[in-house]
């Protein structure tokens, strides 16, 4: 068995990472690109709170879903207090880290997305979990975050909205953009990979579209960011209404 490593501490980042965190990469030595990402998020989510007439002051109960090991995470919950925060991901190695680490309640998801019991929430963050989906799955996801929205309340969702340009899928940008252009959206499985997930690309018209008819028209769109996430994720803001 391998021995557990003990967490990273890192300069440029608010507390500590977990050795199995992919989403710090070796070659980022003192954690500025995590941070920023990190920090990317915070500020889209504030726009999207904004957009929604709600700011960061009157969340009373906020999702992170997939929180992963708490990159955003850990910012969040500077701007609201711990225990209002719910990190929900499939991984228990990361839910329990975040909530051992920052304070959090921890959620575990499962593998079916509709019907998950999320809990009420103000804010819902939602970062690249989307960007992983098919339609299918989408619209499930997008149900449950409708159950879980209270009136007024804001889920923040990112995207992948244009066809690649570099990159492992680059040589088949044509293809995905004729499925985005046709259809809405594009999915190309991983080779064996859990619960269907691969690489996906919506359309910002297309999430309104299954958002609208996964809550029955209560959920709409207030704000569409392109690239508003780290210059690389389109970030849309819905609001629940009452």
């Amino acid at each position: 068995m391998r021995r557990p490593q003990p967490p990273l501490s890192l300069s440029a980042v608010t507390g500590a990472i977990h050795p199995d965190d992919d989403m710090h990469h070796r070659e980022d030595v003192d954690g500025t690109h995590y941070a920023r990402v990190g920090r990317s998020a915070i500020d889209a989510i504030e726009r999207a709170l904004g957009a929604a007439g709600r700011s960061f002051a009157d969340v009373e109960s906020c999702l992170d879903m997939p929180c992963g090991y708490g990159r955003v995470l850990r910012l969040l919950a500077q701007e609201i207090a711990p225990e209002r925060i719910t990190a929900c991901d499939i991984n228990r190695q990361a839910i329990r880290f975040c909530a051992q680490q920052f304070g959090v309640a921890a959620l575990r998801s499962t593998p079916r997305l509709d019907g998950m019991r999320l809990g009420r929430h103000d804010l819902i963050w939602c970062g690249s979990l989307v960007t992983h989906l098919d339609e299918r799955r989408v619209a499930e996801l997008l149900g449950s975050f409708a159950e879980a929205l209270r009136p007024g309340g804001v889920a923040v969702v990112t995207i992948h909205a244009e066809p690649p340009t570099a990159g492992e899928f680059a040589p088949r940008h044509d293809e995905i953009e004729r499925a985005l252009r046709e259809h809405g959206h594009c999915h190309i499985a991983y080779d064996g990979a859990l619960f269907d997930y691969g690489h996906a690309w919506h359309t910002p018209e297309h999430i309104s579209r299954a958002f609208a008819a996964a809550s029955d028209g209560r959920v709409r769109l207030v704000d569409h960011h392109p690239r508003g996430w780290d210059v690389h994720q389109d970030v849309l803001a819905y609001r629940r209404e009452p």
